[in-house]
């Protein structure tokens, strides 16, 4: 099914498929959140055995981190790869081909939380979690 989309023509001012691809990498990149201060996360939820949920709180933190860091960088480099400034990696590819039908990328599906939405929905999500 993925295929048929990804194949089938473009009617009226879409754009080429780059461009879609680049435009939504470009929103997404806009939009992206900092990382938590990790430091600052143990200022104010120290590890204690009478607050046993600040570990949590300082291990959903980190997690999202790695989430967040993984999107700028592969944002970046997909961004780069589309203009031809670096090699198109085959992860790079599936991120762009994700991107173009509104999946979530298995890149960041591996160190988000698990959804079954779509990547606009999926991302809205994210933004929303990280406030």
């Amino acid at each position: 099914m993925q295929s048929m989309v990804s194949l089938g023509g473009s009617g009226g001012d879409g754009g080429s498929t780059e461009e879609v691809m680049d435009e939504t990498a470009a929103s997404i990149q806009a939009r992206l959140p900092t990382p938590f201060p990790l430091d600052i996360c143990e200022e104010r939820f120290p590890t204690l055995y009478e607050e046993s949920m600040n570990t949590v709180v300082k291990q959903e933190c980190l997690r999202y981190n790695k989430l967040l860091w993984c999107m700028i960088e592969t944002l970046r480099d997909f961004r780069k790869a589309i203009k031809g400034l670096i090699v198109m990696t085959g992860d790079l590819e599936s991120l762009g081909k994700s991107l173009f039908v509104n999946e979530q990328p298995e890149l960041w599906v591996k160190k988000g939380p698990l959804s079954l939405k779509p990547l606009s929905s999926w991302y809205l999500d994210i933004l929303a979690r990280c406030e």
